[in-house]
């Protein structure tokens, strides 16, 4: 038997672990994002209130779409994208602001740099920096900047809960230290350490030293607003105990969070659960935004 270099896993059955495309078939995957690329490009060639390619930062891909209800003043969820940081272009997502739209919601969809032409640290800077525009810009765009509720998925719950532990005071003055009001990470990795041991990493290129500030599992909630944990029930173990010791974690200090386990869904169909007016995700979603 090999030895275990992760808690009871050694190295094979840690990458199984993380390796979320062997989930399913190649072609269930294809169907997958060929259903929801077709959705996000009528989308976005057919909402009538948005604003393309806004850029946030100097990087070609510090970029941010803005979609809008029909209402001024509305929440906003500010979506990031997965993809293990190293995959993936916000286009393919635009789908996820359709349904929000229409009960009320304002929806943003952060790009940026993909690993390796960053390290995490500077991709979670992006992010940082694409939040602080989206609350700065939030009157021109005529959305509440009190209410910026952030949810990403995969590598995207990462950068969520990484952005409920962002001091944002300190990042910048005149920035509030609440400004992201709620968090509604999915099916995302909050310890880190695995993720090195893999060769997921050969992208991110973690060192050990890199682990404990860029794992939210060992960063305060400094944000201090609600978080809602979710993934699906057909997840690997990994993910499941990542939401679970998370949500653990951030409670014992004092802050409102609870996980959202949605069953019969596997890490890829449980992002199109916050697209689903019936599912309990998009209620999630509704509720963190004050919409419900």
């Amino acid at each position: 038997m090999a030895d275990a270099i992760y808690r009871d896993y050694d190295s094979v059955a840690l990458y199984a672990q993380y390796n979320n495309r062997a989930q399913i078939s190649e072609a269930d995957l294809a169907a997958i994002k060929d259903d929801q690329n077709a959705r996000s490009a009528d989308y976005r060639a057919n909402a009538v209130r948005k604003h393309l390619d806004e850029q946030y930062g100097d990087d070609p891909r510090e970029r941010v779409d803005v979609f809008l209800p029909n209402n001024d003043g509305a929440p906003l969820l500010a979506f990031i994208h997965g993809g293990y940081w190293q995959w993936n272009d916000k286009e393919g997502f635009e789908f996820l602001a359709k349904e929000l739209n229409a009960h009320g919601a304002a929806f943003a969809n952060i790009e940026y740099t993909l690993c390796p032409g960053v390290t995490l640290a500077e991709l979670t800077n992006q992010c940082q920096r694409a939040v602080a525009y989206l609350w700065k810009e939030a009157a021109t765009y005529g959305y509440d900047r009190d209410r910026i509720v952030v949810s990403g998925h995969s590598a995207g719950g990462h950068l969520t809960s990484m952005m409920q532990a962002t001091d944002w005071s300190a990042l910048e003055d005149g920035l509030p230290s609440n400004l992201v009001a709620a968090g509604l990470p999915i099916s995302g990795i909050y310890d880190l350490e695995p993720i090195r041991l893999t060769p997921l990493n050969d992208a991110v290129r973690l060192q050990p030293e890199d682990v404990p500030g860029l794992s939210p599992m060992f960063l305060p909630p400094l944000t201090r607003g609600p978080s809602i944990i979710a993934f699906g029930g057909f997840e690997y173990d990994e993910f499941d105990r990542q939401a679970s010791d998370l949500a653990k974690t951030w409670a014992e200090q004092g802050v409102e969070t609870s996980t959202l386990n949605m069953p019969g869904r596997d890490h890829f169909t449980a992002l199109s659960a916050l697209a689903e007016t019936d599912h309990d995700l998009f209620a999630a979603a509704m509720k963190l935004m004050g919409l419900r």
